[in-house]
């Protein structure tokens, strides 16, 4: 943590802290270290594994990215205050300004965690903002990791929001889509300020679900038709489901595969929830868990 009470009750920076003193956890009141030095950021650690309301072993990069937001809020005229800790919800959001509750998650998290403290800031009247680290990069296809913080906006679509702390930036991942076998689509936006990033949010970026080109078709063909011969586990399964109902996976397949990139909301294959509805079965689990998107609001 980046703050912590002096001997006399005072609030106290930990680049601005002094070696030999004793410091105090404003949540548990347990004494802490100072941590300092030329390689790591200077911040607070508790002397033993206590407190409920801490987490130890931030990241630098967890470090850094709080001291960025700060600095990004205080530059509008903002008064945001770090770790503060919500008595009602027994809760520390990483920075509070105003209504707004906002986390920088660059550890891993479970969805049902991150949806508990989602819906504590809802139930106090908060909105929140999730900004991740680079161990949620999204590369050539999403995993449920990333997809639980997923957001859908009206000009951008679905998107994700980074913090770049070597760069001193934010980075949008808007538009967000994707296509069986080929790797998530997505556009980038790099913005320097709160401000910026406010100001990216107005303007309609929202575009179709690009078309596949013919490369991408031939592709999607190759790996599907190469999944079928070595007759994986899940491609074995398709295949008996379909050869049950009287039909051939292959044939289906060339009548149901998509065109076009679609929703990124698919933990398994898009066309096999094309190829249950056509079968007349029950949908099996084939989307990840979303906890903020909303499909009735979804165009």
């Amino acid at each position: 943590m980046i703050y912590a009470k002096d001997e006399k009750n005072n609030i106290v920076e930990a680049n601005m802290a002094k070696k030999g003193r004793k410091y105090y956890c404003s949540g548990c009141h347990g004494q802490v270290i100072l941590r300092c030095g030329k390689l790591r950021v200077s911040h607070f650690a508790h002397k033993k594994h206590a407190c409920d309301i801490f987490s130890e072993g931030e990241t630098s990069e967890h470090l850094r990215g709080k001291k960025l937001l700060m600095t990004w809020l205080r530059k509008e005229g903002k008064n945001p205050q770090i770790e503060a800790y919500l008595t009602s919800l027994h809760q520390r959001p990483d920075i509070l300004c105003n209504n707004k509750a906002f986390e920088f998650q660059c550890s891993p998290i479970s969805v049902e965690r991150m949806s508990e403290r989602s819906k504590g800031y809802i139930s106090e009247g908060y909105d929140f903002f999730w900004f991740l680290g680079k161990r949620h990069l999204i590369k050539k296809r999403l995993t449920q990791q990333i997809a639980q913080f997923i957001r859908w906006h009206k000009n951008l679509g679905f998107y994700l929001i980074y913090i770049n702390v070597e760069q001193r930036n934010m980075e949008v991942y808007y538009h967000i889509q994707q296509a069986d076998f080929l790797p998530v689509r997505f556009y980038r936006k790099k913005v320097n300020s709160w401000k910026e990033l406010q100001d990216f949010f107005k303007q309609n970026r929202i575009k179709n679900y690009n078309l596949l080109s013919i490369s991408e078709r031939k592709r999607q063909k190759n790996c599907f038709y190469r999944r079928c011969l070595q007759s994986t586990n899940k491609f074995k399964e398709l295949q008996v489901i379909c050869y049950t109902h009287g039909y051939i996976l292959q044939e289906i397949y060339e009548e149901i595969s998509s065109e076009r990139y679609t929703y990124p909301i698919y933990k398994e294959y898009i066309f096999t929830k094309k190829m249950y509805e056509k079968l007349n079965l029950k949908d099996i689990e084939l989307y990840y868990q979303l906890p903020f998107i909303n499909f009735s609001n979804i165009d």
